[in-house]
């Protein structure tokens, strides 16, 4: 197995970790303090990393439907990312919407995660 698959499964899998807990411990809790936030942006950036190095030891994007729906898991993280920046920043009130949101970007980002395991364990056998 390519070194390369090994960082990115890693990758992956700390931002499962650090995105789960940002999403679940502020939706618990109803307050967003700045280590979600923070925790919430290193879950991002690892996320971010490892489609880099996947995509980099590839070498294209290919639009498997895993690659479809992870882009697209991508995609939200980054905006729910921005959403919730503003409203740190502006110290505006959480809607139930933004609740409901986080936890759906959630589920799609873990759907992502693990068709992208079951996919590499197909490929290993």
């Amino acid at each position: 197995m390519p070194t390369e698959i090994i960082y990115a499964t890693i990758l992956f899998t700390l931002a499962l970790i650090l995105y789960s807990i940002a999403i679940w411990r502020e939706r618990l809790t109803r307050q967003l303090k700045l280590w979600h936030l923070v925790i919430f942006f290193l879950g991002v950036v690892a996320d971010v990393l490892g489609v880099w190095i996947t995509i980099k030891l590839i070498g294209s994007i290919v639009l498997t439907p895993h690659a479809i729906f992870g882009f697209t898991a991508l995609v939200l993280m980054v905006l729910h990312f921005c959403w919730v920046l503003f409203v740190f920043i502006s110290n505006k009130q959480r809607t139930q919407f933004f609740h409901q949101f986080g936890l759906l970007v959630w589920s799609i980002w873990v759907l992502s995660y693990f068709s992208g395991l079951i996919t590499g364990i197909q490929k290993m056998s």
